[in-house]
């Protein structure tokens, strides 16, 4: 078999003790399927590396030629994995546990890395693109475009914000013909649906504008209300805070809005309507919901439960009185009730987690932040359409010897756990930029 060999840096570290980490094994298809965690003591480490030191890495690429990819954009990997896996906004795959399964209930973005501006420090929101157009000096490198291209992108948002803001109210929406379509969803809000919008792409025609009202975070589908003829019948204090696009589902990922940083997505075994249809609405608080309930639990909620919605969607918000951190095609926004107060809070509010495990969801080619304390169980899990490996050390000082997880393929996870608080350097050996420190306490 062939390896790969590199030579170790040396570099200082506080000397760990000895320690047990869990690792999933196995043949990779099992690995990836339904790994067995197993255990492997770690020798003490000197506080240096012998720059002399040959390290050989296992051979990653044979592992990586067994798995096989998704043929498209728009499918799910032939993957199920043994938890539940991914944060909803964030990653590309969530998989939910719904009665004794575990299934896939959303896919988002294009199936490689993707163009995402979800971090406090980057300016993504409307208001905030417009600002750095205006200002006239470069464009920041994480929007991944140039200024015409940005100026393209600014042109089709403004003809959206005034597509959205013609309805002052749900009596302005009713009155235009559109009907509510769901449930309020916290930070989203309602979709109230255009029957006459097609699904051709306009940005002067959405196919759904989404109100939300303070305080009714949570409520019920059929407790919203309903237009009877140009009249909505319901409780006043919804506001329209930003759009849905629809289009057809196509096996490729569509290229609509200028530039990179629209995300579609698609909506996998979701029940719709019905007293369980709360979307996306991960939170504790709600027992059952749209995305959780079995087909058995929706049709007893009246809902019907979709295998496949036939769309890819996004959402596009474009009132600056809601304008969100996190970007302006962001899934969740937190400027809408209940507020939060960073793309960070709703980061950990909408990650998947199960059981007493820490979750450590990969997303867009990057570990996020990982924390834990002693002696708890971290559970790293492929939430990306490629495969990527959890390795002790960096690119420059690769330590395997120590723990690997070995080649993880899309829903493939990996436990480990920590005997003695400090930090321990991560990377991923198929993707070396990928790097983060393990944070124990």
């Amino acid at each position: 078999m062939q390896k790969q060999k590199l030579t170790a840096t040396a570099v200082k570290q506080a000397k760990p003790q000895p320690k047990t980490y869990k690792l999933w094994e196995g043949s990779m298809r099992r690995l990836i399927r339904s790994a067995m965690v197993v255990a492997l003591t770690i020798p003490a480490c000197s506080e240096t590396t012998d720059p002399q030191q040959e390290v050989v890495l296992p051979d990653y690429a044979a592992q990586v030629a067994e798995l096989v990819s998704p043929p498209n954009d728009r499918s799910l990997p032939d993957v199920t994995p043994d938890e539940p896996l991914g944060a909803y906004g964030f990653s590309r795959y969530v998989y939910q546990r719904q009665g004794e399964d575990i299934v896939a209930t959303l896919i988002e973005g294009p199936l490689g890395r993707q163009v995402r501006c979800q971090q406090l420090a980057q300016e993504c929101s409307y208001v905030e693109l417009k600002a750095i157009y205006d200002a006239g000096g470069e464009i920041p490198d994480y929007l991944e475009m140039d200024r015409d291209t940005l100026g393209e992108l600014l042109g089709q948002l403004a003809r959206v914000e005034a597509a959205v803001l013609q309805y002052e109210t749900l009596d302005d929406a009713c009155a235009a013909g559109l009907n509510v379509s769901s449930a309020q969803t916290a930070n989203m809000g309602i979709h109230v649906t255009d029957p006459g919008a097609g699904m051709g792409f306009n940005p002067d025609r959405p196919q759904m504008i989404l109100f939300a009202k303070e305080g009714g975070e949570r409520i019920p589908r059929p407790d919203i209300g309903y237009c009877d003829e140009d009249k909505f019948m319901g409780e006043d204090g919804f506001r329209p805070v930003g759009a849905v696009f629809n289009l057809a589902l196509s096996e490729k990922h569509p290229d609509a809005f200028a530039g990179d940083l629209d995300n579609w997505h698609v909506h996998h075994n979701t029940c719709a309507g019905g007293t369980v249809e709360n979307a996306n609405d991960v939170s504790d608080e709600v027992e059952v919901t749209a995305t959780s309930a079995t087909p058995e639990e929706c049709a007893a909620g009246g809902g019907v439960f979709v295998p496949v919605m036939p769309s890819w969607m996004m959402h596009t918000y474009v009132v600056p009185e809601f304008d969100p951190q996190g970007g302006v095609f962001s899934m969740f926004n937190p400027s809408v009730w209940p507020l939060a107060s960073s793309p960070g809070e709703l980061l950990e509010i909408r990650t998947i987690s199960y059981g007493d495990a820490v979750a450590a969801p990969i997303m867009n080619f990057s570990f996020g932040s990982v924390e834990a304390n002693v002696g708890e169980t971290i559970r790293f899990g492929n939430a990306d359409g490629v495969p990527h490996t959890v390795t002790a050390g960096s690119s420059i000082n690769p330590r395997p010897g120590e723990f690997d997880s070995g080649v993880l393929g899309t829903g493939g996870t990996y436990e480990i756990s920590f005997n003695e608080p400090g930090n321990y350097q991560i990377f991923c050996a198929l993707h070396p930029e990928m790097q983060a420190t393990v944070v124990i306490n």
